[in-house]
C-alpha cells in the first residue's frame, strides 16, 4: 500500500481558495478511504477462498487417514490369522512347544506354500508318516 498524501498541506491559502483546497483534500482522503475499504473487502474474500481450499485440504488428509486405518486392520485381521494358523501348526507338530521363527522370509514362504514334513525317528515299524501343512 503507497503513503497517503494530501494534495495541499504545506501549500494552504488563507484567502478564498481555502474552501476549494480542504474540499480537495476531502475527496482524497475520502478516496483512499473507498480504496482502503475495497482492499480490505478483496482481502476478506481471498482469505474466505483460502480457508475453503484448507478445507478441502483437511477433508482430503482425513480421507487418506481413514484408509490408512483400513489398511491397518486388514493388515491386522491378516497378521491375527496367520498367528492362529502358526500357533495350529505348533500344537500339531510339538504339542506344548513353541516355534520361533528368526528369518522373516521362512515366516512369509510358510503362509505362501504347502510344507512337506516326514517323521521316522518315533515309529517302530520303520514306517514313514508325512505331515502336509497348507
Amino acid at each position: 500500500m503507497s503513503e497517503f498524501k494530501l494534495p495541499h498541506v504545506e501549500d494552504l491559502a488563507t484567502n478564498s481558495k481555502l474552501p476549494g483546497q480542504l474540499t480537495e483534500d476531502m475527496k482524497a482522503i475520502e478516496q483512499e478511504d473507498k480504496d482502503d475499504d475495497q482492499a480490505l473487502s478483496d482481502e476478506v474474500a481471498d482469505r474466505k477462498k483460502g480457508d475453503g481450499n484448507l478445507q478441502k485440504q483437511i477433508d482430503d488428509l482425513q480421507e487418506r487417514c481413514q484408509k490408512l486405518e483400513d489398511q491397518v486392520k486388514q493388515l491386522q485381521k491378516g497378521n491375527d490369522d496367520h498367528e492362529e494358523r502358526l500357533k495350529k501348526i505348533e500344537r500339531l507338530l510339538f504339542g506344548s512347544e513353541t516355534i520361533t521363527v528368526t528369518d522373516p522370509t521362512d515366516d512369509i514362504k510358510a503362509s505362501q506354500s504347502a510344507t512337506e514334513i516326514s517323521d521316522t525317528v518315533n515309529n517302530e515299524d520303520g514306517s514313514i508318516s508325512t505331515i502336509v501343512i497348507s
